[in-house]
């Protein structure tokens, strides 16, 4: 009798751990961007340091990364006439800005794609890119030594959290 009700106790307690309901825990997103720039491996993590803006109504998209704490290392993805996941590519679509101690100008590139593999609105996106970045370098000495450095980024990838807002600019 002892085995036949702790058999019926354990049935109980399987039946009712085993149908309640159960909780996803969803971490939607841990943001990082990383990349190689002419082979040298960057990266950046962390949502205080990687982080996408979804502009509705100018149909954009910006994803930032910070690459040291003092802010000095920074690259941006710019998605012009933005609808969710697909390839984007064209000087007229896409833009990345990149700044660094190295130089005195920003190395800008839109020759190459970005690619969006997941994107959920107000949440989350995720991506690759390779783009081709130039910086032209003015000597202000010598105006006959100005140089174009071009960059390569490759290997690009990202995945950050997203808000939805407004793209403001400064009056």
């Amino acid at each position: 009798m002892k085995q036949l009700s702790f058999s019926a106790l354990l049935l109980l307690v399987v039946l009712i751990t085993g149908s309640c309901k159960k909780i996803p825990v969803v971490n939607y997103t841990n943001s990082s961007i990383s990349f190689k720039i002419d082979g040298a491996y960057k990266e950046a993590k962390g949502n205080q340091n990687v982080f996408g803006i979804h502009a509705k109504e100018e149909k954009g998209m910006i994803i930032t990364g910070d690459m040291d704490a003092a802010g000095d290392q920074q690259i941006s993805l710019l998605i012009n006439n933005f609808h969710g996941v697909g390839e984007y590519s064209g000087e007229e679509n896409i833009l990345l800005v990149y700044t660094t101690p190295e130089f005195k100008q920003s190395i800008l590139g839109s020759e190459g794609t970005i690619k969006i593999t997941e994107f959920t609105d107000g949440k989350s996106i995720k991506g690759e890119f390779q783009i081709k970045g130039k910086a032209f370098i003015i000597n202000m000495g010598d105006p006959d030594n100005d140089t174009e450095v071009t960059k390569i980024f490759s290997e690009g990838k990202f995945e950050a959290k997203v808000t939805t807002g407004p793209i403001v600019e400064p009056d």
